[in-house]
């Protein structure tokens, strides 16, 4: 049985802390579920360790970009959220996993679930990353089936997947048979996180810009993140040398693992001033009494 400190939401997600006893329980079994389930992940679901990463996959979307004329970027509406409890332990099952593995993820998704409501899993604990790869295995392996078919070119990160394809029609039909897996899992793509259409328009991805032709540039939600947490720390006391050095960690962030495929437009010193420039609209803007 496992038990919880604490539970809580954050933008959205469910979030725990688990008792100390739990916590390690939860650690030691995470390499045997890694190990039953190597066979049935795959390698195009780049989250996982030794899969590519956020970089990794970066780059490979920045090569499809100059190669392939047609893209579809997909995010699913409320991922952790909505996944089924029973339709991930059919698929453990089917992965092989040991009936005290089962037991194990039976109870990492049930303790939280106080409402009983069959769906959701929690965001920030140890098992969730492996859960969220499981889950969408059999979208993975269907893209991988197009690829061999159709010759398009697909990866995942986490519920955030793109496809890349020669001829519209094949995106179209790549599109279609997403659609046809997802049903089953009981998911749906959030409507204003996608994209359809032509490289060379531009679209974001993983917290980039990509434009067929052009360096990557940060994408707008990514601005908008990372001012939405500067204003955070600032109201909660954060002095300019502090907000400094968090801007720099993020700038570091967006090129880093990227050499020469960022754009240089977006330098430190714009972006630095870029977020002073909103902290003191904020101050300036009349408070209500």
């Amino acid at each position: 049985m496992l038990h919880l400190c604490g539970l809580w939401c954050d933008e959205g997600h469910r979030c725990v802390r688990w008792s100390p006893e739990s916590r390690e329980r939860i650690r030691a079994a995470l390499p045997d579920l890694r190990a039953q389930l190597a066979a049935v992940l795959r390698p195009c679901c780049t989250h996982l360790a030794g899969h590519g990463g956020v970089k990794g996959t970066v780059r490979w979307a920045q090569s499809m970009t100059e190669r392939l004329p047609f893209v579809a970027r997909f995010d699913i509406r409320s991922y952790y959220e909505s996944i089924d409890h029973r339709v991930l332990l059919d698929q453990l099952v089917q992965a092989g996993v040991s009936p005290e593995g089962c037991d194990l993820i039976r109870a990492y998704l049930d303790v939280p679930d106080r409402h009983r409501t069959g769906r959701g899993m929690v965001a920030g604990a140890a098992l969730s990353p492996l859960l969220a790869a499981l889950y969408l295995t059999s979208l993975d392996q269907a893209m991988e089936d197009m690829e061999r078919r159709a010759g398009i070119r697909y990866r995942r990160f986490m519920d955030d997947f793109i496809i890349f394809a020669p001829t519209r029609h094949k995106l179209r039909a790549a599109i279609k048979r997403m659609y046809a897996v997802l049903a089953p899992l009981k998911l749906d793509v959030h409507p204003d996180k996608r994209y359809i259409g032509k490289t060379a328009r531009g679209f974001d991805f993983l917290g980039y810009r990509f434009q067929a032709g052009r360096k990557l540039r940060p994408a707008a939600q990514s601005i908008d993140r990372l001012i939405t947490r500067a204003r955070r720390l600032h109201e909660q006391g954060a002095d300019r040398n502090r907000l400094r050095q968090y801007v720099w960690r993020w700038y570091r962030w967006l090129h880093g693992g990227l050499r020469g495929r960022v754009s240089a437009k977006g330098r430190f010193t714009r972006i630095w001033i870029r977020v002073l420039q909103h902290l003191h609209n904020d101050s300036a803007s009349p408070r209500p009494d």
